[in-house]
């Protein structure tokens, strides 16, 4: 999986990546979402990477994810974020996967 960031997400995001042991992980989110097969895309800071993680090829942070997450996903998707609604914006070429995605501060 290849990521791009906007430079509007990097503004954001380098903060929380300049703290000593932070990964960005990219998360399918399905709690509370009823089935396994629904679920939404989110950001999480996270200090360490499981074993099932792998890692995304990017152009500026370092940023994991599970491994039987990558069917929900293409191979091509940008990071954004939007000034609005204060949250980021998970997309492609072909759609959007989330377009108020949460930071969530798991460490």
């Amino acid at each position: 999986m290849n990521i791009t960031f906007t430079d509007t997400a990097r503004q954001r995001l380098t903060p929380w990546m300049d703290q000593n042991n932070t990964l960005l992980k990219l998360v399918f989110d399905t709690e509370g979402c009823g089935c396994s097969v629904n679920g939404v895309p989110t950001l999480w800071l996270v200090s360490a990477a499981n074993a099932e993680d792998i890692s995304a090829v990017t152009d500026s942070f370092p940023l994991i994810y599970k491994a039987k997450d990558e069917i929900f996903f293409e191979d091509n998707m940008k990071i954004d974020f939007h000034e609005g609604n204060k949250s980021y914006i998970l997309k492609s070429n072909n759609q959007i996967y989330n377009a108020g995605m949460s930071l969530v501060d798991n460490r």
